[in-house]
């Protein structure tokens, strides 16, 4: 019989664990599968790891990782899928942002023959800021990365077993889910859902993690930025080649000396904005490369509930 595993990352989620236990065990005792939910504990430090250790005890569908600290969302997802055991998987938030009801959805798209199935949000229960900061990560990754990233799609996914082994012989450090779910190709089908409120405590996904979250996405599966330090350098040469022949005609023919020191301050000022974004970006890069070649594990694990 096949088997799925559903992920749930969490961190300092105490007051949500057991409630969204409930909620799935309902959903799934309705499909003809055996399912498995694996809680990664990212270094929380109020009672989620005594919750998930509580549940472990009473049930055997139950099973937790738990991280020597928090070492960030993506690691807590890449530990899931590195400790699964040849399953199905299923990827979803614990603070019921992702409603355990659409479950079945996912699996019924993975019996048309469905190897990827994706969660598409048809709708935001957030604030507006939220919402543009969404849009505008989503207008830039499509028009910079080399890979189709579906708009409006999250971690809340399925993938089917084979999928994940492909995944899991990644070798790289950091991995961006979204980006090498969309990565390895596959059949890929859709479900629509409607993105819920945390039910209990707070975010901690702030706008500073969505920034990293985002520039590391957007770098980490594209080369366009070194493109585009490439086009400025030429755009501003040519600006210049042909600004310096205008200052030369009008020189020897009128004797005059084109604009003043305005416009040269301006110049230093443009250029040097540039030379600090082009700098930016092949730093980004260069942090990239520095990460991957330390080869330090992207989390560890301190304790387990096997």
């Amino acid at each position: 019989m096949e088997s799925f595993e559903i992920i749930l990352p969490c961190f300092n989620e105490e007051d949500n664990i057991i409630p969204i236990f409930d909620e799935i065990t309902k959903v799934v005792k309705d499909l003809d599968y055996k399912f498995l939910i694996t809680f990664i504990d990212d270094g929380s430090d109020d009672e989620t790891w005594l919750r998930i250790k509580t549940l472990h005890d009473k049930s055997k569908n139950v099973k937790g990782i738990k991280f020597s600290r928090n070492f960030g969302h993506q690691a807590a997802i890449n530990a899931g899928l590195k400790n699964s055991q040849n399953q199905n998987i299923i990827v979803m938030d614990s603070d019921f942002q992702d409603n355990p009801k659409y479950i079945t959805d996912l699996v019924n798209e993975w019996e048309n023959g469905g190897k990827i199935v994706l969660a598409k949000r048809i709708n935001r229960d957030e604030n507006f800021l939220r919402k543009k900061i969404f849009s505008l990560f989503f207008f830039l990754q499509k028009k910079i990365s080399d890979i189709n990233i579906p708009k409006n799609v999250g971690h809340f996914s399925l993938l089917d077993k084979s999928v994940v082994g492909e995944i899991n012989s990644f070798e790289e450090n950091f991995r961006y889910f979204n980006g090498i779910r969309s990565y390895v190709g596959f059949e890929t089908k859709f479900i629509e859902v409607v993105k819920n409120k945390r039910r209990h405590g707070e975010s901690n996904m702030s706008y500073w993690k969505l920034f990293k979250l985002g520039i590391n996405g957007i770098f980490g599966f594209s080369s366009k930025p070194l493109n585009l330090i490439a086009f400025l350098g030429i755009a501003i040469s040519l600006r210049s080649l042909i600004f310096s022949v205008i200052s030369l005609y009008y020189k020897y023919q009128y004797g005059k000396t084109l604009l003043g020191w305005t416009f040269g301050l301006s110049s230093i000022y443009f250029l040097s904005g540039i030379q600090l974004l082009s700098l930016s970006i092949i730093g980004q890069y260069v942090g990239n490369i520095f990460s991957e070649v330390k080869k330090r594990p992207n989390y560890i694990i301190k304790e387990t509930t096997d």
